[in-house]
């Protein structure tokens, strides 16, 4: 760093604690590391507690062309294209409140930084959940969630981020604050800038403030835990449940390698080429119990070597074992890379069976799991980095052949240097004028997203 740009950085950092308090701003090397991200330390990181902070941040960044990383729980910063530059880390932390439930009208407003499985909490002694449930969900926060688009297995009866977050509170890469949305179902006139900001990965705007749709908590749960020894006998059970009149919450599907902790969870095993099929259900207890009765008759009709049933806190600790799976995968080897395929619904089996022949034909050790409501398939590969390169090739042009796309979700530093992370699109170009007009100075997670979008 020359003397110039030492003495800019300087003058930023006591801005920052003349905006928000100097024990708010940490600095030096040593105590930015453990926000290191893509290997890069940030110079210094700050915990603004309200809105007006974010914005006075970011409007002092982008005086002093300061890159800023907004930053929740940490989750998915390893996630997507990397970063060019991350001088300073905006995290959301301390603000962590719920700023208003309103029962009467499904909706609660909270914090961008409340961690996920806390706002259940809160929630719960209200009778309500939000039933946002992707990975990570004892430490990532709302505003992440909304920002990286984290939908979960419950999407196949709630739906997607879209249709669950009515509104945002974001500051502009400029530093100016918006209010999209609103409380009622329907609040948009003209462009939707709500939906803009989701998914956008914080390259457009920094969220500060959601309105959530909110559901009763249900009056109960179920959860049948179904092995096959025939993976197609599962896909075929999947398509029939969802042609039939039921309405399970999730649909999941494992294979044996990333799915026998599950199976031991329930008392049974998984053998090499079985699949363990899980279907949830929730909500009145006749409708459980109907569910729980059809899809065990399904499972019969359609050979399943085993079907568990588990229900209220069984189901729920079940559950959580089955959600513990990524971090398990990614945490067994280093070098472990997960891939997400994304198919028309009907293809989903195709493409499991073709992840697997290309994973033998290529020596490399495979898990899958699937979210089958959604037609969403996600692989961890665990092999030589030149097999991985050559294998991700061929996963890419499997999924376009089924009308799909493979994408990189997680992998080594070294392997998101060299490789093309997202799949081909057209609509790029558009996408980095948005990004230039948003923020000119491209200050906010440059690089992140479509292939360095700045």
């Amino acid at each position: 760093m020359n003397k110039d740009s030492s003495q800019a950085g300087q003058a930023f950092h006591q801005k920052l604690g003349e905006i928000i308090g100097t024990k708010n701003v940490l600095t030096g090397e040593k105590a930015t590391a453990p926000y290191t991200v893509d290997g890069l330390t940030p110079q210094a990181v700050t915990y603004p507690a309200t809105t007006e902070q974010v914005a006075n941040i970011v409007r002092a960044a982008n005086e002093s062309r300061i890159t800023l990383v907004p930053w929740g729980g940490g989750s998915r910063q390893e996630s997507g294209p990397c970063l060019n530059a991350a001088d300073t880390v905006l995290c959301l932390k301390n603000m962590n409140q719920v700023v208003e439930l309103d029962a009467g009208n499904f909706t609660v407003q909270v914090q961008a930084g409340i961690v996920n499985d806390e706002l259940q909490k809160q929630l719960a002694k209200e009778k309500f959940f939000f039933p946002l449930d992707p990975f990570y969900t004892e430490r990532s926060t709302i505003g992440g969630e909304i920002a990286v688009n984290a939908n979960g297995p419950r999407r196949t009866m709630y739906g997607l981020v879209r249709d669950l977050v009515l509104g945002v509170t974001a500051v502009t890469p400029t530093g100016d604050i918006v209010h999209t949305g609103g409380k009622t179902m329907k609040n948009v006139a003209g462009i939707d800038l709500c939906r803009m900001y989701i998914g956008s990965w914080g390259t457009l705007g920094v969220i500060t403030e959601a309105v959530l749709r909110l559901f009763p908590l249900p009056e109960t749960s179920t959860g049948l835990y179904i092995t096959f020894s025939d993976p197609e006998e599962a896909f075929r059970l999947v398509g029939q449940l969802l042609n039939s009149p039921l309405t399970p919450s999730a649909i999941e599907l494992a294979d044996s390698a990333a799915g026998q902790k599950v199976a031991e969870a329930t008392g049974s095993k998984l053998n090499d080429g079985e699949v363990l099929l899980i279907v949830n259900a929730e909500g009145p207890k006749d409708d459980v119990g109907r569910h729980r009765k059809d899809i065990a008759s399904l499972a019969e009709a359609n050979r399943a070597k085993t079907t568990i049933t588990l229900e209220d806190e069984e189901a729920s600790r079940a559950w959580k074992v089955y959600r513990g799976v990524h971090e398990a995968m990614l945490g067994d080897n280093s070098s472990t890379l997960q891939g997400k395929a994304s198919v028309p619904i009907s293809k989903l089996g195709d493409m499991y069976k073709e992840t697997k022949k290309i994973s033998a034909s290529h020596g490399v050790k495979t898990g899958v799991t699937a979210q089958c409501g959604s037609g969403i398939l996600y692989t961890y590969l665990t092999g030589t980095p030149e097999k991985l390169v050559n294998i991700t090739g061929v996963l890419k042009k499997a999924a376009a052949d089924l009308s799909g796309f493979f994408l990189i979700e997680s992998a080594p530093l070294s392997f998101r240097k060299e490789v093309v992370i997202l799949p081909p699109r057209s609509d790029y170009r558009l996408m980095r004028r948005l990004k230039t007009e948003f923020d000119p100075k491209n200050i906010l997670n440059p690089g992140r997203l479509v292939g360095g979008l700045r």
